[in-house]
């Protein structure tokens, strides 16, 4: 056959031709692309440089210290130290929200759900049978759903769960005595700085107002002792509403509870008195930047009225008017979506809860639920429900936290 070179002993041999001879000429060896990548400039600074970097990632955001972690393993020797992770919390000083508890309705016997605001955070089962109540100093705090008797606190990042029995054993129904039941969960390890708050003894607070004998009483628990410490109870006249499972402030050594009026709870010597609000109606406990206690409300449909609570110039404490902030501006075209006139009427913007230690606030309107950083002006939907919120804050990075356990012991 034509074009056939070969002897009929012999195996044909075929030459095929290269697909793409310049790309073949061009690539170098696997050798020689790690070569490269350890000749980059920013890989070769120092250990401390490096540090300096990352303690500017942001740590709402777990995935950009995660994708650090995969370039290569000096720089994830680095974010496993157990020392860089204490660091990088002092750095950033308060722990970023990294999700949202959403509480369901007590009545129609709707649990809670943890939503995650950032990537990489761990996937968490929901609570049907739990009401949320509290979160603060990387733990949640539930209640069971049907009654008061039992207490969960629970650590979102290791899973962990504890039960506590209640002092107060209360079933929540309307055909019983109007009671409130408020509880709050706060860290007890010595010298924490509460930056990234996990493991060790905890807590925990309870308060409840009886409007039929006009009393507010609470309770004490450490996790130490195991014993619960009855507070001194304050009488509470007049009580107009009971406020369902209110969150809580930490401000200094006291809690306050927003009830009927504003309950003081002094954690060092077990007393609880009563404070005045600002204004009558619904509104939000928090903490100032200057670390006193402050109220926050909606006033007239859409203007979020922010106090600070403050010693007079004759001493005396009492309320001043820190700001006045136009919501309706900062949300969303539609998100209210009611007449000004209707508005008022029905309360159409409500604060639903305040990052502890920040100026973000979780609002909800008609449309849903948005996420508020009163100082940067940003605004981001959370949820489409408009259902009560608590935010769980803490640091978390991702694939090193076992191996940081690992150097701890």
């Amino acid at each position: 056959m034509k074009g056939e070179n070969c002897s009929s002993g012999e195996a044909a041999v075929h030459s095929f031709p290269d697909p793409n001879p310049r790309l073949r000429r061009t690539m170098p060896p696997a050798a020689a692309l790690m070569g490269e990548l350890l000749e980059d400039p920013f890989l070769r600074l120092s250990p401390e440089l490096v540090e300096e970097v990352f303690f500017r990632l942001p740590p709402d955001e777990p995935a950009c210290l995660a994708h650090a972690s995969a370039v290569c393993k000096p720089w994830r020797r680095i974010l496993a130290d157990v020392g860089f992770r204490r660091r990088y919390r002092k750095f950033h000083g308060t722990p970023p929200v990294l999700g949202l508890f959403q509480r369901g309705d007590w009545l129609f016997r709707k649990g809670s759900r943890l939503v995650p605001t950032s990537a990489l955070f761990p996937a968490q089962p929901d609570h049907p049978d739990w009401f949320a109540m509290d979160c603060r100093h990387g733990r949640a705090l539930f209640a069971r759903i049907w009654d008061t008797s039992v207490l969960m606190v629970l650590d979102p990042v290791s899973g962990h769960q504890r039960l506590v029995s209640s002092p107060y054993i209360h079933p929540v129904s309307f055909n019983a005595a109007p009671v409130s039941f408020s509880a709050a969960v706060l860290c007890a390890a010595q010298g924490c700085d509460h930056h990234g708050c996990q493991g060790g003894h905890f807590r925990l607070a309870v308060v409840t107002t009886n409007d039929v004998q006009e009393v507010t009483s609470g309770w004490l628990y450490s996790s130490e002792t195991r014993v619960w410490s009855e507070l001194t109870s304050v009488h509470h006249p007049n009580v107009r509403f009971t406020n369902l499972a209110a969150p809580s402030v930490l401000v200094g050594d006291a809690l306050y509870f927003n009830l009927d009026g504003i309950i003081q709870c002094q954690l060092g010597t077990l007393c609880l008195s009563m404070l005045e609000k600002p204004i009558d109606g619904n509104g939000t406990l928090m903490a100032t930047q200057d670390g006193l206690l402050g109220f926050a409300a909606v006033v007239d449909a859409a203007y979020l009225t922010l106090w600070s609570r403050e010693a007079g110039p004759k001493g005396a404490m009492g309320w001043a008017k820190l700001r006045i902030i136009d919501l309706e501006a900062l949300l969303p075209v539609g998100a209210m979506s009611l007449t000004l006139e209707f508005r008022r009427r029905v309360h159409a913007l409500v604060i639903s809860s305040i990052a502890e230690g920040t100026q973000i606030i979780f609002v909800i309107a008609r449309a849903g639920s948005y996420m508020v950083d009163l100082e940067s002006g940003r605004v981001r939907p959370v949820s489409s429900l408009c259902r009560k919120i608590f935010p769980y804050m803490s640091f978390y990075i991702p694939a090193m936290e076992a191996a940081c356990a690992g150097q701890e012991q």
